[in-house]
């Protein structure tokens, strides 16, 4: 039987966990939240950007 946490079978470079999956998940993950921030900032500001003002 293996370790606790599964592991891929892709080398990460300079990884201190290297037979873990975590640094690839937190990876993805951080880019999934970065890009959904990106986007949602974007509308808004696009939104904004759209309505005349209100004086």
């Amino acid at each position: 039987m293996g370790g606790f946490w599964p592991s891929i079978p892709y080398y990460i470079p300079y990884s201190p966990g290297m037979p873990n999956w975590w640094d690839l998940v937190w990876w993805i993950f951080q880019l999934v939240v970065m890009s959904a921030l990106l986007m949602a900032l974007h509308t808004v500001a696009t939104r904004e950007d759209r309505e005349p003002f209100d004086d």
